[in-house]
């Protein structure tokens, strides 16, 4: 059943409407030490409502953005139409495990754990197969994820933030309920407190999402004979070893896959 969340694209829209800037930057710093060649043209998996959509083209980016959703993509090409500016991003309806292309973008990601949403080792592979087939030779995929927990404990991804727009105000707690090993699903809770310009409701959503282990994204990303795992990031966009023993306590790596 698809989360109540991806129903409510202007809240949505308005919990994540986080500065980008310096992720951009970051994402700008990885294409000019992996990518020999100057990145132009990105693609974005689940691109929601369309936060990178509004802010690459700002950087000089040209976007091709889908996601399974036309909620969340009507809402993303009417804020790119209220910008004035959306003539250099595309935005398409497919699903991460089925959408290929034949053009050969520079670059592609996906942020903040939306590749969890697919559980299955097949769909994953699928996904990153058809990814990287629809990047040029040397592209980069830059993928956001979490790790599991190490000794029984849930991972830090989530936390509390509040934003606030247009006279609408959303408080939003994210957190990990519990993590199951063996099935390698994470079950996580949203909760957002929302006042409307006075209307006052609460939303909670739960989500089962990938539950990751660092060795089994290696040989996933191996298994895709598309992409390599070429650099780790943690969250304060610090180049990591790739021998690190990385765990969820390190929150939302950047994992930078090279098309091959």
């Amino acid at each position: 059943m698809e989360e109540e969340l991806y129903r409510l694209p202007l809240y949505y829209d308005i919990a994540f409407s986080w500065d980008l800037t310096k992720e951009i930057e970051f994402f700008g710093r990885v294409f000019r030490t992996h990518v020999p060649f100057e990145v132009e043209h990105i693609l974005e998996p689940a691109c929601g409502t369309g936060r990178f959509l509004m802010t690459l083209p700002l950087h000089g980016y040209r976007v091709t953005g889908y996601d399974r959703s036309p909620v969340m993509l009507e809402h993303a090409r009417r804020r790119l139409t209220e910008s004035g500016n959306p003539r250099v991003v595309t935005t398409i309806e497919a699903d991460m495990e089925s959408a290929r292309f034949t053009r050969r973008f520079d670059a592609a990601l996906n942020s903040i754990n939306s590749l969890g949403y697919l559980h299955a080792d097949e769909a994953i592979v699928a996904h990153l197969r058809n990814t990287g087939e629809s990047l040029r030779p040397g592209g980069v995929y830059i993928v956001h994820v979490a790790c599991a927990g190490e000794g029984g404990e849930t991972s830090s991804s989530g936390g509390s933030w509040e934003m606030e727009r247009g006279g609408v105000k959303v408080h939003t707690t994210w957190g990990v309920e519990r993590e199951d090993d063996d099935a390698k699903l994470s079950h996580q809770i949203c909760e957002m407190e929302i006042d409307d310009h006075g209307e006052k409701k609460v939303l909670v959503d739960r989500h089962v999402l990938r539950l990751w282990f660092y060795d089994d994204l290696q040989d996933l990303v191996r298994r895709s004979g598309s992409l390599e795992l070429a650099a780790v990031y943690s969250e304060g966009f610090e180049r990591m070893p790739l021998e690190t023993e990385i765990t969820g306590e390190m929150g939302n790596l950047y994992y930078i896959l090279k098309a091959v």
